[in-house]
């Protein structure tokens, strides 16, 4: 794949206009999928390895993507260090946008008890999996 025409439009962004498919299909040419696995030991290059079910991972897992891009790099003959792509940060803001609203995380519920005081769920912000024990503490009577 020829980098000069890329290279010339954005010359701090070694892989603007490269897709994730073109960087994959050249990794597993030059190094097939064990080669792969061995630089980047994740599952979809070990386990029954296909272009398509590792694309569906790495647009799902910023670290793994940033691993593949840094090797492609590396390939090309660009310091992986220096390159210009998304931070994990920016990475995983473009999954959370891209999902659709029923897979993001639920919101907290609050439901009263029998005794009308309120309590949250499981889910509740801060602490997952446990519930707040100030929400059911009772008053003193005393």
């Amino acid at each position: 794949m020829s980098q000069e025409s890329s290279a010339n439009h954005h010359p701090k962004d070694p892989l603007h206009g490269i897709k994730l498919e073109a960087i994959l299909t050249d990794l597993v040419d030059k190094y097939g999928w064990e080669g792969l696995a061995d630089r980047i030991p994740v599952n979809c290059f070990k386990s029954n390895p296909s272009i398509k079910s590792s694309l569906k991972f790495l647009r799902k897992t910023p670290w793994a993507r940033q691993k593949v891009e840094s090797l492609y790099l590396r390939m090309q003959g660009h310091s992986a260090s220096k390159r210009a792509t998304k931070t994990a940060r920016a990475l995983e803001a473009e999954v959370m946008r891209t999902q659709a609203p029923s897979e993001k995380k639920p919101r907290a519920k609050l439901s009263r008890g029998t005794d009308g005081t309120s309590t949250a769920d499981s889910r509740s912000k801060g602490n997952p999996g446990k519930v707040n024990p100030w929400l059911n503490a009772k008053p003193n009577k005393g």
